[in-house]
């Protein structure tokens, strides 16, 4: 791909991830008070999977890999598996603000660092604690890619 349609790609994705992320936060202080909302899960989840679509498309897979863990917990309550509670919604917040960051790192062409792997786990729908001296995630360029073994180290 041409430097300049990449260049491109990557506003049109700012501008309209942007405005699903400015959205997704009122979304989810609405969704902390109303966890069953049903109209709003399908919201919120809607919001992490175009973002996760677009992040793809530009191969941003630390953006990718935020997206779909938020999505798999979404998904388990939209599914009526699980409420959301204190800790499921902390940790949707806190995937907010870090895709906030990863899309000025987007804006700068800044490499994006592997989402921390106790947010993550917070995100799973029986999220597990994990051990607070877990060495630091590795830096992953944007244009990046990982493999298999790689990303399953992540998982760990």
């Amino acid at each position: 791909m041409d430097a300049e349609l990449d260049n491109e790609l990557r506003q049109d994705f700012l501008v309209e991830a942007g405005e699903l992320l400015q959205r997704l936060d009122e979304q989810l202080v609405g969704l902390e008070a109303a966890p069953g909302d049903g109209e709003l899960l399908n919201a919120v989840f809607r919001a992490f999977h175009t973002v996760k679509g677009g992040a793809g498309f530009l191969a941003l897979e630390p953006m990718v890999l935020l997206c779909h863990h938020a999505e798999d917990l979404l998904n388990e309550a939209r599914n009526g598996k699980l409420v959301l509670g204190a800790v499921q919604m902390d940790a949707l917040l806190q995937a907010l603000d870090l895709l906030n960051g990863m899309m000025v790192a987007v804006g700068a062409a800044a490499p994006l660092q592997t989402p921390p792997p106790a947010l993550l786990a917070a995100l799973l729908p029986q999220a597990r604690p994990v051990a607070a001296a877990a060495p630091a995630p590795p830096v992953v360029a944007a244009s990046s890619s990982i493999d298999d073994s790689e990303f399953e180290a992540l998982l760990e």
